[in-house]
């Protein structure tokens, strides 16, 4: 009895270490596919524009780089902003997470883009940026400055797809106008041209806007079907990755290389006023501080020689950010000090910045 119960006992084990080898193998089965699987899928998301993403539902970031309408300044309504009800959409689109990061600065021209760009770190590869600038820049260098924002966005994320925006702000086919549609045409960059649409959309400009500038509600509604019409056109013709391309202004070269001095880590704050740097550069220098309202003035000094004073009048109850050239030609061996008219302007510094060719 004892042996009969010894061999029942040894071959209920031996047919329980055969149960457990057969699914310790189909687990290994199982987790190779899934790995497989889930190899494919990366490659797949590595090898897919922003807009092939959509459509396979992965995950997307999206960077705004603009003024005050990429901001969505003049919205009436919380939440009503373009990109917000774009992220919405597009969340709704592709059923993943749409992340958009926007870095627009009121009262700002394309210089400050370039520079926003370039210094972002982040650590967010992105797959779609969208450029909107004119309103606040001079047609002299605005072709040159745009084109570097382009440039900057290619070097730093070169998968990342690109869309650009006509203000309707401008109304008209102004010549900035014509330089972004010129630009966009050489890079091969869609165009989301609100001119049209608010010429177009039935109603007066005055009710798209309550300043003559910025979209209000019905605006932002505009702007944001125009920027989706774009992205659905693109989607359904599955476009690719943007290829590479040369430059059309030669002088944008001068845009890149850069490097950014922060006024929190970088530069030493003397007093109340100054700040100073030890370093050695040369190029195009720019310097990123708050306007105050009133005279706003910032002496830099360069190897212990008044180099330029830079000054503004800022006529508006609140302060603003700006990033603005100082000099399209500096060189400094040892030092840079720059001293403010005040403390609240000192507070207001962000930082100092180089590129060249």
């Amino acid at each position: 009895m004892a042996i009969l119960l010894g061999v029942f006992l040894w071959m209920n084990k031996v047919e329980e270490d055969k149960k457990s080898a057969e699914l310790r193998a189909l687990n290994q089965k199982l987790f190779q596919e899934e790995q497989k699987k889930q190899a494919v899928l990366k490659q797949q998301e590595a090898e897919d524009s922003f807009y092939q993403k959509l459509t396979d539902r992965f995950d997307v970031n999206v960077l705004i780089v603009g003024d005050s309408i990429g901001a969505g300044v003049g919205t009436e309504t919380e939440g009503q902003q373009w990109f917000k009800q774009l992220q919405t959409y597009l969340r709704t689109v592709n059923k993943s997470k749409v992340s958009v990061t926007n870095i627009s600065m009121g009262g700002n021209a394309s210089y400050a883009g370039y520079v926003r760009t370039m210094a972002l770190r982040d650590d967010v590869n992105y797959d779609l940026a969208i450029i909107c600038y004119g309103q606040n820049d001079r047609t002299d260098g605005f072709s040159t400055n745009y084109e570097s924002i382009i440039r900057a966005i290619r070097s730093k994320y070169p998968d990342c797809s690109i869309i650009s925006i006509l203000e309707s702000s401008q109304r008209e086919y102004t010549e900035k106008m014509t330089a972004i549609q010129s630009i966009c045409e050489h890079y091969d960059i869609p165009v989301v041209d609100t001119i049209d649409a608010f010429k177009n959309s039935g109603k007066a400009y005055d009710d798209l806007s309550n300043d003559g500038v910025h979209p209000n509600d019905a605006g932002q509604e505009i702007y944001f079907e125009t920027v989706k019409a774009v992205i659905d056109d693109n989607v359904a013709a599955s476009t690719g990755k943007m290829s590479d391309t040369d430059v059309i202004n030669v002088d944008v070269h001068e845009f890149d290389n850069f490097v950014w001095y922060d006024a929190s880590t970088d530069f030493e704050r003397v007093d109340d006023t100054t700040f100073t740097i030890s370093t050695s550069a040369f190029g195009i220098l720019g310097i990123d501080y708050t306007y105050e309202s009133g005279d706003n003035k910032a002496d830099i000094y360069v190897d212990g020689e008044l180099f330029e004073s830079p000054t503004v009048t800022f006529d508006y109850d609140f302060s603003q950010r700006h990033i603005l050239v100082v000099s399209d030609d500096c060189t400094v061996k040892n030092e840079i000090k720059v001293v403010f008219n005040t403390k609240e302007q000192a507070d207001g510094f962000k930082g100092m910045c180089f590129s060249w060719e």
